[in-house]
């Protein structure tokens, strides 16, 4: 990629459209007001409007269907009831029935057939709550015309009929309520003055009739409380939805965003840091002659190990920005283990050497070659010898181990005799960033990436990472491949024996 190209790339974030899904102040997120969900207790509505109408519309769209089917079994239990009538008013059975089967029932599948009509909705639901007292209304006509004792005991009808509609009616209560009294008025006066009865019968009768009744019409308020309730906490589900996609949609912009900002900076940072460690090596190395002042020999050295510490904070944050990213693919192979850690031993031996510090290398097992990606497996290796001679003191020890544990996994261990880490950061160590703060943060240098970035290439791996540290005494990281990534040892070279 040349310069050219990256600077088009960078040229892509003054384009509107991208401008505008960063963008945030306008955000839905943060000027979405905030819904009354609160509901009027005895008028059972929403106080605010809109959700008013989008609960009546959800609410028909849900329950319509039970409402048709209740009308239509009403109307054929009503019609097979028409068996009573000649045992009950003989007198009348031909009348009893012209009401039932000639008027009632017809006019509930009526309704039936109306309710699907196109434009029908929740706002008709005045036609739909007729078909509560039309059943009613007949069996007090067949009352007004029966002789005793049919006129006084055909009241247990009225009392199925409104106890049947009230359980089932899911709609708006106050239509349960209204023709219910409907229904109940026209009872009490036929059975005062169109038809009397006796009054310890109407006593009797009215007892029955208003306690069932009113349980039954609580019941209709409370399922159309709960229903109510019930779709506020979807509202506020999906709400939570929303608002949980539109942050992630923000946050996958913010991402791209930062990582097309890392491709770019690590190209721009990138070039330069390779001329500026490639001219002071030479300089250093007195390649092409020996320098004037034997000071700027030293001075290119630490220019060149100043700028070789960029590149790798460099390549370290791009690695775990792709890690996060998802973006981190493991280049996988055979690799012996075993020479890949000595050629990492021998990288820091003069380091350790100029620390004071011993630096020992073992191997406990016979131990099998590995399916891994080589870089990222000596990146393992490096950062965690790298962070274990960072926090031993002089004249102590690091202690690197290569071994099968009882679970027959591989296991990559670095013990130090360092400052260790208190209980409370063991976790919070693995994070992007995070240095513990004690001696360690203060006095030695890092951007906090070598332990999360070992655990992502771990994960990649479907390996582990545990740390184990006691403050003042040192700490021990293991690092576990899973068996299921050995090579099966074909040949004598592809299995070191333990020394």
């Amino acid at each position: 990629m040349n310069r050219q190209t990256i600077t088009g790339d960078a040229l892509k974030r003054d384009d509107p459209e991208h401008r505008r899904e960063l963008q945030t102040p306008a955000d839905p997120l943060f000027s979405e007001q905030a819904t009354d969900y609160s509901i009027e207790p005895i008028g059972l509505r929403f106080r605010q409007p809109d959700l008013e109408h989008r609960f009546n519309v959800d609410n028909f769209a849900r329950q319509v269907g039970l409402l048709r089917l209740s009308i239509a079994l009403g109307a054929i239990i009503f019609a097979v009831y028409a068996v009573f009538d000649p045992f009950i008013i003989p007198e009348i059975t031909n009348e009893a029935w012209a009401i039932r089967l000639g008027l009632a029932c017809p006019l509930l599948l009526l309704i039936v057939a109306i309710s699907y009509m196109p434009g029908f909705s929740y706002r008709h639901q005045a036609l739909l709550s007729l078909a509560m007292c039309i059943p009613g209304l007949a069996v007090v006509g067949m009352i007004s015309i029966a002789s005793s004792p049919g006129n006084y005991l055909y009241y247990a009808g009225i009392l199925i009929i409104l106890t049947y509609v009230n359980c089932l009616w899911r709609l708006r209560y106050y239509y349960s309520i209204l023709m219910s009294g409907l229904t109940c008025g026209a009872y009490e006066f036929v059975a005062l003055f169109v038809n009397p009865i006796p009054t310890n019968m109407l006593i009797n009768n009215n007892a029955f009739l208003i306690f069932g009744v009113g349980v039954s019409v609580f019941v209709n308020y409370v399922q159309e409380y709960k229903l109510r309730q019930s779709f506020v906490d979807n509202e506020k589900l999906r709400a939570e939805q929303r608002r949980s996609e539109r942050l992630l949609s923000r946050s996958e912009a913010a991402n791209r965003a930062k990582n097309d900002f890392l491709a770019i900076m690590s190209h721009e940072l990138r070039t330069p840091l390779n001329a500026i460690i490639g001219f002071s090596e030479i300089i250093s190395n007195q390649m092409f002659g020996p320098v004037g002042q034997p000071k700027y020999v030293d001075y290119a050295g630490d220019i060149r190990a100043s700028g070789a510490h960029l590149l790798s904070i460099i390549n370290d944050i791009l690695d775990i920005s792709k890690a996060e990213a998802g973006k981190l693919q493991l280049e996988e192979e055979p690799i012996d283990p075993v020479e890949a850690l000595n050629r990492t031993m021998r990288m820091f031996r003069q380091r350790a050497s100029e620390l004071g510090v011993d630096l020992t290398f073992r191997i406990r097992d016979d131990i099998p070659w590995l399916i891994a990606d080589p870089r990222l497996f000596n990146q393992v290796a490096i950062n965690l010898t790298s962070n274990a001679l960072k926090f031993t003191p002089e004249n102590g020890s690091v202690q690197v181990e290569l071994g099968v544990d009882a679970a027959g996994d591989l296991v990559l261990s670095v013990k130090d005799t360092g400052i260790g880490i208190k209980a409370s950061d063991t976790k919070r160590i693995f994070e992007p960033f995070v240095q513990v703060e004690d001696a360690m943060s203060r006095t030695q240098q890092g951007t906090g990436l070598g332990l999360p970035l070992v655990r992502k290439i771990m994960s990649l791996h479907g390996g582990t990472v545990e740390l184990e540290s006691t403050v003042g005494e040192g700490t021990t990281v293991s690092a576990t491949f899973p068996k299921s990534r050995f090579v099966a040892p074909q040949a004598d070279e592809m299995q070191w024996q333990a020394s």
